[in-house]
Protein backbone atom coordinates (compact mmCIF):
# COMPACT_ATOMS: atom_id res chain seq x y z
CA UNK A 1 0.00 0.00 0.00
CA UNK A 2 1.23 3.01 -1.01
CA UNK A 3 1.71 6.16 1.80
CA UNK A 4 2.28 9.09 -1.24
CA UNK A 5 -0.43 12.26 -1.45
CA UNK A 6 2.33 13.21 -4.33
CA UNK A 7 3.78 11.34 -6.98
CA UNK A 8 7.40 10.73 -6.07
CA UNK A 9 9.05 9.54 -9.01
CA UNK A 10 12.90 9.92 -8.13
CA UNK A 11 14.85 10.12 -4.26
CA UNK A 12 18.32 10.42 -3.74
CA UNK A 13 20.35 9.46 -0.47
CA UNK A 14 23.37 10.54 -0.13
CA UNK A 15 25.27 9.06 3.16
CA UNK A 16 28.94 7.46 3.61
CA UNK A 17 27.53 4.78 5.68
CA UNK A 18 25.95 1.64 2.66
CA UNK A 19 24.20 0.41 5.67
CA UNK A 20 22.40 2.86 6.71
CA UNK A 21 21.23 3.40 2.86
CA UNK A 22 20.62 -0.04 2.45
CA UNK A 23 18.01 0.26 5.27
CA UNK A 24 16.45 3.74 4.19
CA UNK A 25 15.99 1.99 0.66
CA UNK A 26 14.24 -0.88 1.81
CA UNK A 27 11.87 0.78 4.03
CA UNK A 28 10.84 3.32 1.06
CA UNK A 29 10.59 0.32 -1.04
CA UNK A 30 8.71 -1.49 1.58
CA UNK A 31 5.58 1.83 1.84
CA UNK A 32 6.23 2.28 -2.16
CA UNK A 33 7.55 5.97 -1.06
CA UNK A 34 9.08 6.14 -4.45
CA UNK A 35 9.55 4.68 -8.03
CA UNK A 36 13.16 4.50 -7.83
CA UNK A 37 15.81 5.65 -5.02
CA UNK A 38 19.88 6.52 -6.03
CA UNK A 39 22.17 6.65 -3.51
CA UNK A 40 25.59 8.63 -3.25
CA UNK A 41 28.23 7.84 -0.76
CA UNK A 42 29.74 11.06 -1.50
CA UNK A 43 27.99 14.74 -2.16
CA UNK A 44 29.96 15.60 -4.61
CA UNK A 45 28.48 12.73 -6.74
CA UNK A 46 25.14 12.63 -6.00
CA UNK A 47 25.99 17.20 -7.55
CA UNK A 48 27.88 15.60 -10.55
CA UNK A 49 24.57 13.17 -11.13
CA UNK A 50 22.15 16.24 -10.85
CA UNK A 51 23.84 17.85 -13.39
CA UNK A 52 24.13 15.40 -15.95
CA UNK A 53 20.58 14.83 -15.71
CA UNK A 54 19.56 18.76 -16.23
CA UNK A 55 21.87 18.84 -19.42
CA UNK A 56 20.43 15.54 -20.79
CA UNK A 57 16.92 16.55 -19.69
CA UNK A 58 16.08 13.52 -17.63
CA UNK A 59 14.24 12.74 -14.06
CA UNK A 60 15.70 14.89 -11.90
CA UNK A 61 14.89 13.87 -7.84
CA UNK A 62 11.54 14.74 -6.87
CA UNK A 63 13.55 14.67 -2.57
CA UNK A 64 16.96 14.39 -1.41
CA UNK A 65 17.67 13.41 1.94
CA UNK A 66 21.12 13.62 2.40
CA UNK A 67 23.83 12.91 5.74
CA UNK A 68 25.96 15.94 7.29
CA UNK A 69 29.01 13.96 8.41
CA UNK A 70 30.37 12.58 5.18
CA UNK A 71 34.49 12.69 3.90
CA UNK A 72 35.14 14.60 0.84
CA UNK A 73 32.44 16.62 0.52
CA UNK A 74 30.05 16.53 3.73
CA UNK A 75 26.52 18.09 4.10
CA UNK A 76 26.60 21.56 4.36
CA UNK A 77 28.79 21.87 1.17
CA UNK A 78 26.91 19.80 -0.50
CA UNK A 79 23.94 21.81 0.46
CA UNK A 80 25.56 25.06 -0.97
CA UNK A 81 26.45 23.04 -4.23
CA UNK A 82 22.72 21.86 -4.53
CA UNK A 83 21.77 25.19 -3.99
CA UNK A 84 23.62 26.82 -7.26
CA UNK A 85 22.06 24.61 -9.59
CA UNK A 86 19.71 26.14 -11.65
CA UNK A 87 16.81 23.97 -11.29
CA UNK A 88 13.33 23.64 -13.19
CA UNK A 89 11.60 22.68 -10.28
CA UNK A 90 11.82 22.38 -6.34
CA UNK A 91 13.59 19.46 -4.45
CA UNK A 92 13.34 19.55 -1.31
CA UNK A 93 16.04 18.07 0.79
CA UNK A 94 16.31 16.80 4.32
CA UNK A 95 19.08 16.51 6.57
CA UNK A 96 19.34 12.53 7.21
CA UNK A 97 21.78 12.15 10.57
CA UNK A 98 21.79 10.30 13.94
CA UNK A 99 22.34 13.23 16.22
CA UNK A 100 22.00 17.04 14.99
CA UNK A 101 23.22 19.95 17.61
CA UNK A 102 21.11 22.92 18.00
CA UNK A 103 23.82 25.28 15.83
CA UNK A 104 23.24 22.71 13.05
CA UNK A 105 19.58 22.91 13.32
CA UNK A 106 19.77 26.69 13.26
CA UNK A 107 22.37 26.57 10.54
CA UNK A 108 19.81 24.10 8.67
CA UNK A 109 17.07 27.47 9.03
CA UNK A 110 19.65 29.44 6.36
CA UNK A 111 18.95 27.25 3.46
CA UNK A 112 15.21 27.23 1.80
CA UNK A 113 15.83 24.09 0.25
CA UNK A 114 16.39 22.04 3.31
CA UNK A 115 12.53 21.36 4.58
CA UNK A 116 13.19 19.05 7.82
CA UNK A 117 16.07 17.10 9.88
CA UNK A 118 15.23 13.41 9.99
CA UNK A 119 16.58 11.50 12.30
CA UNK A 120 18.49 8.18 11.40
CA UNK A 121 17.32 5.31 11.59
CA UNK A 122 14.14 6.00 8.85
CA UNK A 123 10.96 4.81 8.85
CA UNK A 124 7.12 4.32 8.02
CA UNK A 125 6.58 7.47 10.83
CA UNK A 126 9.35 9.46 9.29
CA UNK A 127 8.48 8.78 6.05
CA UNK A 128 4.81 9.90 6.43
CA UNK A 129 6.53 12.95 7.81
CA UNK A 130 8.37 13.77 5.37
CA UNK A 131 5.00 13.25 3.04
CA UNK A 132 3.42 15.25 4.71
CA UNK A 133 5.73 18.26 4.76
CA UNK A 134 6.06 18.04 0.80
CA UNK A 135 2.58 17.84 0.63
CA UNK A 136 2.09 20.99 2.48
CA UNK A 137 4.53 22.54 0.44
CA UNK A 138 2.62 21.95 -3.08
CA UNK A 139 -0.73 23.28 -1.20
CA UNK A 140 0.76 26.44 0.02
CA UNK A 141 0.27 29.98 -1.65
CA UNK A 142 3.31 30.44 -3.72
CA UNK A 143 3.36 33.67 -2.15
CA UNK A 144 3.81 32.08 1.27
CA UNK A 145 7.05 29.67 2.03
CA UNK A 146 6.01 26.56 4.37
CA UNK A 147 8.92 25.92 6.74
CA UNK A 148 8.51 23.75 9.41
CA UNK A 149 10.66 25.24 11.96
CA UNK A 150 9.13 24.92 15.31
CA UNK A 151 11.00 22.75 17.82
CA UNK A 152 7.89 19.81 17.32
CA UNK A 153 8.03 19.72 13.67
CA UNK A 154 11.20 20.17 12.60
CA UNK A 155 13.07 17.55 14.07
CA UNK A 156 11.26 14.45 12.26
CA UNK A 157 12.43 12.05 15.01
CA UNK A 158 9.74 11.48 17.63
CA UNK A 159 10.02 11.51 20.90
CA UNK A 160 13.29 13.39 20.32
CA UNK A 161 14.04 16.60 23.19
CA UNK A 162 16.28 19.14 22.29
Amino acid sequence: MSLCMKNINLAYIIDDDEITMYLADSIMKKVDFCEKVEKFTHGMDAINRLKFALEVNENIPDVIIFDLNMPEMDGWEFIEEFSKLPLKKEIPAFIFTSSIDNAELERSKEYDKIKGVIIKPLNVQKINKILRIMDMETITRPDIIFRPYNQSSFYLNFGHSM
